[in-house]
């Protein structure tokens, strides 16, 4: 028993070891990730948290685009690197102010430092967590809805954070000392009063945060989708050649003048060219151009002589930014809905030449079936008739000396009657005039005149442009012509109760195509609109269609006119 115990064990042990080895070293792993994730953004968020670009909260942009970038796993590690950013920055501000409160050399007490430095980040990652609800992934392509959905999330963390920043003020209870100067940093600007200032101090502390997520959040969907990475070196180089310059500009004339008016003027043009550069780059050249706008205006600020008060200045910045972005974000809108509109067109291109050569096979295929069936018609049934009819002959002498002389002359008109009947098949088959005489003498002076003036009907062909050309149709062309043109007569004679029937050939070389135009036209009783089920039009229709043309039916009061359009291109000349 102990020597199984020997055998059995050491098996085992290993095996239990193995599975344990991988899982610490993965926990050990995210640990580290972790730590690491923690420490990055403690080091993105202190110097960002100290000068935050004056008026606006990029500090709270990086968290909110961090959130919603990475996984919510790493969500915990996040939050402590903000939370030790913002101990350390206040650590750092009471130091460097001279007048440290009684709580970790900062705070006036604990409920003050629970309220300025743990709840702010949970409150950012609100609008991150609306963004999940709606599905917008900062990897999804950035559409409109998008990016409007991305403005309302950050506005809903923004007025989470101003939230506890009113409530930090009211629990200081210092509201309308110096205290309170310090922390607002702004003269009011909805009239005197305590709440008047409190009001002045929540809208700018909106504003601040709002605009610091939209200018970052874009800027880390960017980074995040690897299919907007093609596209950034032209944006970034039309950034270096064209929108610094522009901003450096910007700021040697504001600087010049410091508290003029100018500065009113060269932020409009300035917001001209945010505009301009998100209509030429989308979404991404809206993000970067804002971007830069915002730290020209946040230096020219706080350098030269402030001519706004600050509230204006971050509304300025908040309405130009939004726009801009969502102008940007609905350029791309359009450029995609374009871009899949030409692709759509390509495609229905390609479908339609396919149909058109399917088209083109199955009335070539028509034709030679028309002619094995005209030349089995006319070797079978023809050489027959001709003897039958030759037999007929050498026996009538006999039927007249038996006194039947009828009974042969009754049989010899039967044949010849089955002869016209199969010439007229044969002629509705393979006119033989069309390859004798061509396609305009055919119908001037074949099949088709002896029909229509057979009918009493008046008749009158016309040719126009180059003769010559009709010598370059093919002769798939050329027989889809003729039986447009005998279809429309066939449809006079029998349907129109006229008294005239007019034809007219006009053919020419159009962009490297021959184009024949073929007019029929009547003085009866019109009727287009019935007309348009008949089942010869639909036959006329479906040749025509074959070959890349057109057909148009219209009353003419009295009459009707058939017009049809017929293009060989230039690759199937003969």
């Amino acid at each position: 028993m102990d020597q199984n115990l020997l055998t059995s064990d050491p098996p085992r042990t290993p095996h239990r070891s193995s599975r344990a080895t991988p899982r610490l070293g993965g926990a050990m792993r995210d640990i580290g990730l972790g730590v690491l994730s923690m420490v990055a953004m403690a080091a993105i968020y202190v110097p960002l948290g100290l000068f935050s670009f004056f008026h606006w909260m990029v500090a709270s942009g990086v968290l909110f685009t961090a959130l919603w970038c990475m996984p919510r796993r790493w969500w915990p590690w996040l939050f402590a690197g903000a939370i030790l950013a913002r101990m350390i920055n206040g650590a750092f501000m009471g130091a460097s102010s001279g007048d440290p409160g009684p709580f970790l050399q900062y705070w006036p007490g604990p409920l003050q430092f629970v309220l300025d430095n743990m709840l702010e980040p949970l409150l950012i990652a609100s609008g991150v967590l609306l963004l999940q609800r709606w599905r917008v992934f900062p990897k999804d392509p950035m559409s409109l809805d998008s990016m409007a959905r991305i403005h309302l999330a950050t506005a809903v963390s923004a007025l989470a954070v101003v939230v506890k920043d009113v409530a930090y003020v009211l629990v200081d209870g210092r509201i309308g000392d110096v205290r309170l100067d310090s922390i607002v940093d702004a003269e009011p600007v909805m009239g005197p009063g305590i709440w008047a200032t409190l009001a002045a101090f929540a809208l700018k502390n909106f504003l601040g945060n709002f605009i610091g997520c939209i200018l970052i959040a874009p800027l880390g969907a960017w980074i995040s989708n690897p299919a907007h990475y093609s596209p950034s070196k032209p944006i970034l180089s039309s950034a270096i050649r064209y929108l610094l310059p522009t901003m450096v500009l910007y700021l040697l004339l504001s600087l010049s003048r410091p508290g003029s008016n100018l500065g009113e003027l060269l932020r409009l043009l300035l917001m001209v060219a945010v505009v301009l550069f998100a209509l030429r780059h989308g979404w991404r050249g809206a993000a970067i151009s804002v971007l830069v706008a915002s730290i020209a205006i946040a230096v020219e600020e706080n350098v030269g002589l402030p001519v706004y008060t600050p509230i204006r200045l971050q509304m300025f910045v908040a309405i130009t930014g939004a726009m801009a972005l969502l102008f940007g974000a609905a350029v791309d809108d359009m450029r995609r809905g374009v871009a899949l509109l030409r692709q759509a067109n390509a495609e229905a291109a390609a479908l339609t030449a396919k149909l058109h050569a399917s088209a083109l096979r199955n009335l070539q295929a028509e034709e030679r079936e028309r002619r094995r069936l005209a030349a089995d018609l006319h070797d079978e049934f023809g050489q027959n008739l001709t003897a039958l009819q030759t037999h007929l002959k050498l026996a009538q002498r006999d039927f007249v000396e038996s006194g039947r002389t009828a009974v042969v002359d009754n049989l010899l008109e039967l044949t010849r009657n089955m002869r016209r009947n199969i010439g007229s098949v044969l002629e509705s088959l393979r006119p033989a005039a069309l390859d004798e005489l061509g396609l305009y003498a055919s119908i001037e002076r074949g099949q088709i005149r002896r029909l229509v003036e057979e009918a009493g009907l008046e008749f009158d062909a016309h040719l126009e442009g180059d003769a010559r050309l009709l010598s370059m149709l093919a002769p798939v062309h050329r027989h889809a012509a003729y039986r447009v043109v005998q279809e429309a007569v066939t449809n006079v004679v029998r349907h129109a109760r006229a008294s005239r029937c007019e034809v007219r050939l006009r053919i020419n070389l159009r962009n490297d195509a021959l184009w024949l135009f073929i007019h029929v036209r009547d003085d009866g009783i019109g009727g287009a609109d019935g007309m348009r089920a008949n089942h010869g039009l639909t036959n006329i229709l479906d040749r025509v269609v074959a070959l890349s043309g057109s057909m148009k039916l219209a009353d003419m009061h009295p009459g009707l006119r058939l017009h049809t359009l017929i293009r060989q291109p230039f690759a199937e000349f003969e």
